[in-house]
């Protein structure tokens, strides 16, 4: 990964520098607001760079584990082989705090009904 993190570095001109303000470093697009203008500093490019590396087949992105977290949370809620049956979506919980923050909040409403 780090020989991937310092190609982008170069790619982006970002050697020791915490901005990248875009790949062409003209003075006319420096001066100049672009849309295709890419901000990036290196914390962000570290940890999109973690999540490339930790990116499987099979994975669900937050959109298709939101449409299956329903079925998820009654399964755990029901005491059911969640994992077993569903473990793309555990997957994902895993790694998402966002959609685990849902999958919570949905489990401790079903369990506050029960």
């Amino acid at each position: 990964m780090t020989n991937l993190i310092d190609k982008l570095r170069k790619l982006f001109g970002l050697k020791g520098t915490k901005r990248v303000e875009g790949m062409d470093q003209s003075p006319e697009t420096q001066q100049q607001p672009n849309s295709n203008m890419v901000r990036l500093d290196e914390a962000s490019l570290i940890r999109l760079m973690q999540l490339v590396e930790q990116t499987e087949e099979g994975h669900y992105s937050c959109a298709e584990t939101f449409d299956l977290l329903d079925e998820y949370v009654e399964l755990v809620a029901g005491n059911q082989e969640a994992v077993l049956l569903m473990p793309i979506v555990k997957r994902h919980l895993d790694h998402c705090p966002g959609c685990r923050d849902k999958y919570e909040i949905l489990l401790d409403i079903l369990q506050a009904d029960g």
